[in-house]
């Protein structure tokens, strides 16, 4: 069932939101940095406009541990978009904990990752206080 899931994430484009309903339930429930987002019609929205406005955008999985029905996954996003430092290629290290229902289907995604580092940090205004924070912070 995790498998599914990566190949999924691994393939990521526009064309492969059709497959949607292969990987998670009609009510999955998805919680990330910028939202949370309830059904699969919401998910779908959601994942169309992320990939519309993006130029780019691959996912790389690393380490996967499923445990019965729960399962983490960590990943780096590479993704580039025209309004982020001219369209110049991001990455982006995240980590997805997954719930699985009796079907195999994900009805439970929350992902983690730093929201600053990939957008906040990168805008013309915003991203030199935010980085001049987190070198004070460092001190």
């Amino acid at each position: 069932m995790i498998s599914v899931f990566c190949k999924f994430y691994e393939n990521l484009n526009a064309s492969s939101l059709a497959e949607l309903n292969t990987v998670y339930t009609q009510n999955v429930r998805f919680i990330d940095p910028v939202g949370e987002h309830n059904g699969l019609e919401a998910l779908h929205s959601y994942f169309d406009n992320l990939l519309e406005n993006c130029t780019t955008c691959h996912f790389t999985l690393h380490q996967t541990q499923l445990v019965e029905q729960h399962g983490f996954v960590t990943w780096t996003m590479a993704f580039s978009h025209p309004k982020l430092i001219n369209g110049k290629t991001l990455c982006l290290e995240g980590c997805s904990e997954i719930r699985f229902s009796a079907d195999q289907k994900v009805c439970f995604q929350r992902d983690y990752y730093d929201l600053g580092a990939m957008l906040y940090e990168h805008l013309p205004v915003l991203g030199p206080a935010i980085k001049w924070l987190k070198r004070r912070l460092n001190q």
